[in-house]
């Protein structure tokens, strides 16, 4: 398969598409190629045989042109970050985030832009889309007409978003054109927990775990478990979690805002299960085991794994990073208090020279969990972030998966993620020649 990467730009004189190759050098093709744009979209696209010294204006897009028949080619990928549009934004989400990974495109020789629902028409090859101008240091988005895309990367922000009829539909829309679509919808911890249930070899690292609307069975775990976790399935962030300690003959419960944390001590035995209906309100939960958790520092630990597909699309692990947590939080969350440490530190300090054997064993089952969720749950996914505990013994314990993972601080395995999602876009889309990027 021939490829060939550069920068598709506007022609002043003729108003028409030119390829550009990146490097400083004459590339031969016809003056003329059919060309398919994106899946429907058919043009004629001259091509430059000049030697180009310039850097690229903000016309330019970065592009690549694979041969798919003896004189048939097709310009791309463009890959679409899906997003939720806003009143007061052009787009909701992470936009530093979507910014780095058009700026990460760029280099690869890929087109990405943002894209709502409200871009999408039916019966149209076209979509409107945000591009990232790049002749301003900040991020200035500008709107413009774009190919069908090639790949979707769902980031549409909340649960409630993705359920909306027009987030809905446009999903539904771009399933019915085959357009692949990685990490489809959000996670629920737990049908997360009831699919791992599935393999014998992944049940011990799970705590035990129970819906808070089965009642005896949520009666059985507090008499078992000295501290128990109450978190909402849909939960993010830490928010509206509740740890709950046995003290004797009561218990004190800490309920966790997205501003603060609620204590209350000396609940009765008798009243705890309607206190904690009070705090729940409608809202669905689980009722989780309490891990007793390796410390760093008299404090806490979880690794934050980083499990994403490659350009071979093949599960490996982009990194592990480590999230302390705060000397008053019932979670890691860096928003609830918590830091980043550097994982080898933490776990040479705490485990000595069995850190390397951690690391890896933690490796190891990421891609496996990582596997068996994709398989079990007959989703087209990309990549997932997991919570992990360590214990004093050096056992991993899985808390659960995201499937929209947030940005990475660490900066190797941030540029990494970037880098991983877009070798995935161009494996899942054709435009890779295989060996690329090994």
């Amino acid at each position: 398969m021939m490829l060939q990467t550069g920068w598709l730009a506007l022609n002043p004189r003729e108003q028409s598409p030119v390829f550009i190759p990146h490097k400083q050098q004459k590339i031969t093709l016809p003056s003329t190629l059919p060309a398919q744009i994106g899946k429907k979209m058919k043009a004629m696209l001259p091509v430059s045989h000049s030697t180009v010294h310039a850097t690229p204006s903000p016309r330019y897009m970065p592009t690549r042109i694979i041969q798919v028949a003896p004189d048939q080619y097709r310009v791309g990928p463009f890959v679409a970050i899906l997003t939720s549009a806003d009143r007061r934004t052009p787009f909701r989400g992470n936009s530093l985030n979507f910014a780095d990974l058009i700026r990460m495109g760029r280099k690869m020789g890929i087109t990405v832009f943002v894209l709502t629902p409200e871009g999408i028409k039916p019966s149209r090859s076209t979509v409107k889309g945000y591009l990232l101008d790049p002749r301003f240091k900040t991020n200035k988005w500008v709107l413009g007409t774009l190919p069908m895309p090639d790949v979707i990367y769902n980031r549409i922000p909340y649960r409630s978003f993705e359920e909306r009829p027009l987030e809905q539909q446009a999903l539904k829309m771009l399933n019915e054109l085959n357009i692949p679509i990685f990490n489809p919808s959000f996670f629920n911890k737990w049908t997360l927990y009831k699919l791992l249930r599935r393999s014998s070899s992944l049940t011990s690292l799970l705590p035990d775990t129970t819906p808070w609307s089965h009642i005896d069975r949520c009666k059985q775990l507090i008499k078992k478990h000295p501290v128990l976790y109450l978190k909402p399935v849909d939960g993010k962030a830490g928010i509206g979690m509740i740890r709950i300690n046995k003290q004797n003959d009561a218990y004190d419960v800490v309920y966790q805002t997205k501003s603060s944390q609620k204590k209350y001590q000396g609940i009765s035995n008798n009243t705890l299960f309607s206190f904690l209906n009070k705090l729940i309100q409608s809202h669905e939960y689980i009722l989780q085991q309490g891990i007793s958790l390796a410390l760093y520092r008299d404090r806490p630990f979880d690794l934050r794994l980083l499990a994403q597909k490659d350009n071979n699309g093949k599960w490996g692990v982009t990194g592990i990073g480590t999230r302390l947590a705060g000397k008053e939080a019932i979670s890691t969350h860096v928003p609830r208090g918590g830091s980043i440490e550097d994982t080898t530190v933490v776990l040479s300090e705490v485990f000595g020279t069995h850190h390397p054997y951690i690391y890896k064993k933690a490796e190891k089952i990421g891609i496996k969990i990582a596997k068996h969720i994709e398989v079990q749950s007959g989703q087209s996914l990309g990549e997932m972030s997991m919570d992990m505990g360590v214990d004093k013994e050096g056992e991993i314990w899985f808390f659960e998966a995201n499937s929209k993972p947030m940005k990475f601080d660490e900066p190797q395995i941030r540029q990494l993620s970037l880098q991983r999602i877009l070798q995935y876009s161009l494996y899942i889309s054709g435009y890779q020649p295989q060996g690329e990027g090994e």
